[in-house]
């Protein structure tokens, strides 16, 4: 078995997996362990994972993609197919922030959602209280344990995009709260700044940002480096950025020089 098969970090392998076969629309077992010079054991593994996580969908011998069937879905619904492996790590990675007794507020989208994901999944924490104003993270946390975590949903307008509720109500009920962390989501990491594409997710991401202590941006790597047409917050507003470890090391170089600190999940 080639050398490079050995040093793949498996979050790369599954990542080429997908690839191949969204390509090809099926791929077999047998096909993936030789194109990625790895056992049909790794490889069944592999998609048995990315199965659960409806990337892809198992059939006998092999898999389908499971993007074409979300083709006409709203983003959200795509986005949740999208760096679901590195989304997991970094909602791990914010979740360890959170201590016992802390009031949280947890922005609407996917990364977000995995830090909930990964706060569900703490046994240790009691209570922790969860403003947000998404509702499918409401509804991952409405099931934890009352002693553990309470959930607070904000008023305002359903936003069917990102499953979240926007102004006016949801702006003025996150005015009046004062929390220990936010975490928010965004659409572009740059020199420039936080920014994001729609303006009442924005307007709702610095209420996030003016009504807590300490402020964490949550990013895939595909957001570094790049910039949308309205700014969030400048770099120097944010206490960290929780990335991937695929993020372009030049861009997270400058980043840094501007003053950023970053954590890599």
């Amino acid at each position: 078995m080639p050398e490079w098969s050995q040093t793949v970090p498996a979050t790369v392998r599954r990542e080429q997996i997908v690839s191949i076969i969204e390509r090809q629309g099926f791929a077999r077992v047998q096909e993936l362990s030789r194109t990625l010079s790895v056992s049909e054991v790794t490889v069944r593994s592999d998609l048995d994972l990315l199965a659960e996580e409806n990337v892809i969908q198992r059939v006998h011998g092999g898999a389908i993609s499971g993007i074409k069937s979300t083709a006409h879905s709203p983003d959200y619904e795509r986005a949740l197919t999208r760096a679901v492996t590195e989304k997991r790590r970094i909602g791990n990675a914010a979740a360890a922030l959170v201590e016992s007794e802390m009031a949280i507020l947890l922005d609407a989208g996917t990364t977000t959602l995995a830090i909930a994901r990964s706060l569900r999944a703490r046994e240790d924490l009691r209570g922790v209280v969860v403003f947000t104003n998404s509702l499918t993270i409401a509804l991952e946390l409405g099931v934890a344990e009352p002693h553990q975590i309470t959930v607070v949903v904000t008023g305002g307008t359903v936003n069917y995009k990102q499953r979240s509720l926007i102004d006016p109500m949801g702006d003025m009920f996150i005015g009046s709260v004062h929390s220990d962390i936010c975490f928010i989501g965004c659409n572009g990491v740059s020199e420039r700044g936080f920014t994001n594409s729609s303006l009442p997710e924005v307007t709702m991401k610095r209420r996030y940002l003016d009504s807590a202590a300490r402020a964490i941006v949550v990013a895939d790597s595909s957001k570094i480096g790049k910039s949308q047409v309205i700014q969030v917050a400048p770099l120097a507003r944010v206490d960290m950025l929780i990335t991937g470890i695929e993020a372009p090391p030049a861009e997270l170089e400058a980043l840094r020089e501007a003053g950023l600190t970053i954590e890599l999940a």
